[in-house]
């Protein structure tokens, strides 16, 4: 059985490069690291006091300068406070 790729290796889509394995076990590591990742985001949200639900209908670029824009917010505060 073999699979079609919708994207070729090393394509870009919305400004970064997408990687996609070769094999199913490389297909399988992804989807635990994407698992793995997904209650992190949460967390970080949480501690950055970012409202995922206004963020919900916005562009990837968007969401990440948000999460951004909030990291480099919260780094300036602890790095005067400290």
């Amino acid at each position: 059985m073999r699979m079609v790729r919708l994207m070729s290796p090393g394509t870009r889509k919305r400004g970064f490069v997408v990687p996609v394995p070769h094999t199913r076990s490389g297909q399988k590591h992804v989807q635990t690291y994407i698992q793995t990742l997904r209650p992190m985001v949460e967390d970080i949200a949480a501690t950055l006091d970012l409202d995922r639900d206004t963020l919900a209908g916005r562009e990837p670029d968007q969401i990440g300068a948000a999460y951004l824009g909030a990291f480099l917010d919260d780094l300036g505060r602890r790095l005067m406070s400290a």
